[in-house]
């Protein structure tokens, strides 16, 4: 257990970030409070030289480098507000820059394992009750894919399905990580709550969504093999199981994966490559800088597809557009490629470390936790392919607490801190 942590402090903080974490799944409202009151515990405790003696990142090197870069896009956010053709909008659009304090907050106030499990149990089962809800409100349309919910709560269901995406795969890390703790019993009612947060995710009905969830099931059982033949194995069975699933897919199911012809313009698939196509001729204006969040919804209207409809089309009215439908895509229109290349280090840093450190991780059961948590990234980029996940508040919370996990217990572990297991 951190310093941090065992003051009054840090435990009324902990307490503030669990609801945080349990609020995600119902209200933007619920998860902003917590997350807020845990924000005033730390400007409270940095006001005294004891409570800031408590605050140390010593044994956090990789956690400072991640925060680099973080600073990095506070300063470039900052610089697209004094460019903005309306900086005061733009800094309003700005304003979600202080959720990449959550890793700092849980590093700080949840490295020990005890409290970093409970803490992703309460994102598992807040996302575990609002989909049971779902369910219960859903029963007689479960399987009819136009029927789209959102659980209990007023979110998208787009934005709900990458939450509940995120939940899932944390859920399962969580079961596993109980069961080689020897706690069968907490591990069969996460197994429980795991299996109530993929149903919320199924209700959305969100290919976008599902699919990666499942492109990454395999991937977050491969990366805790420490056997080469077992490794194999799942590589032959997973090719395998693609190669006979493929072909019998029905055309119907295939048709929603596809691209309809450049004449069409109405359909989920053809308003997004609508966007893109858009957001290539913006990017082609400003490749390096980016036209900023207002300088963009200012500017679509000249880029528009002739004949674009829905999402792809220019509201004249309030002069705004619809995000890009890509993360990767809207992040280089709005920031350019600086901004692009500082998002991809958000996937890419956490997922290195983790892949460099697996083995050595002390603890079984932190293994399937640490190898949960690196998994949630390259189903967030692999989610952000069909939808900009970052602009969702609600979506980006969930991850910068997946990320935090992450880097609490890889570091904390390097450091060789009490558990507190």
């Amino acid at each position: 257990m951190s310093p941090s942590e065992n003051t009054l402090a840090g435990k009324i903080a902990f307490i503030f970030l669990c609801l945080f974490a349990l609020g995600l799944a119902f209200s933007i409202s619920i998860a902003q409070t917590g997350l807020g009151l845990a924000f005033l515990v730390y400007l409270a405790t940095l006001v005294t030289r004891r409570g800031r003696a408590t605050l140390s990142l010593a044994g956090a090197p990789r956690l400072k480098v991640l925060y680099i870069s973080f600073l990095l896009w506070t300063f470039w956010r900052i610089y697209h507000v004094l460019v903005s053709p309306t900086p005061v909008a733009e800094l309003i659009e700005a304003r979600e820059v202080w959720l990449m304090l959550i890793p700092l907050f849980i590093y700080l106030y949840a490295s020990s394992r005890s409290r970093l499990r409970v803490l992703a149990g309460c994102f598992v089962v807040g996302v575990a009750i609002s989909s049971l809800y779902g369910l219960w409100v859903q029963r007689e349309t479960l399987f009819d894919m136009w029927t789209r919910g959102r659980g209990l709560s007023s979110m998208h269901h787009l934005n709900y399905a990458g939450m509940s995406a995120l939940a899932s795969v944390m859920g399962l890390g969580l079961t596993w990580a109980y069961y080689y703790s020897g706690k069968k019993g907490k591990a069969f009612f996460l197994g429980f709550l795991t299996f109530a947060s993929f149903i919320g995710l199924w209700l959305t009905k969100s290919k976008g969504a599902i699919a990666p969830f499942l492109v990454i099931l395999p991937v977050f059982i491969y990366t805790q093999l420490h056997n080469k033949v077992q490794r194999l194995l799942l590589i032959v069975a997973a090719v395998t199981g693609v190669a006979v699933i493929l072909p019998r897919i029905p055309d119907a199911v295939q048709k929603e994966f596809m691209f309809p012809p450049p004449e069409f313009h109405s359909g989920s698939q053809a308003e997004r490559r609508d966007l893109w196509i858009a957001g290539a001729q913006m990017i082609k204006e400003r490749p390096v800088t980016g036209w900023g969040e207002r300088g963009y919804n200012l500017a679509y209207g000249r880029y528009q597809v002739p004949g674009a409809v829905g999402v792809a089309a220019y509201d004249t009215k309030w002069n705004e557009a619809s995000h890009m439908h890509n993360d990767f895509i809207n992040t280089w229109v709005l920031y350019g490629l600086v901004g692009l290349l500082i998002q991809l280090f958000y996937y890419f840093f956490g997922y290195f470390i983790y892949l460099r450190e697996r083995f050595k991780i002390r603890l079984e059961s932190d293994r399937p936790l640490a190898a949960a948590a690196a998994s949630c990234l390259p189903l967030m980029a692999l989610m952000g392919v069909t939808q900009c996940h970052f602009t969702s508040e609600i979506v980006q919370m969930s991850f910068w607490l997946v990320l935090g996990v992450l880097f609490a217990l890889l570091e904390s572990d390097r450091a060789g801190t009490k558990t507190g297991i």
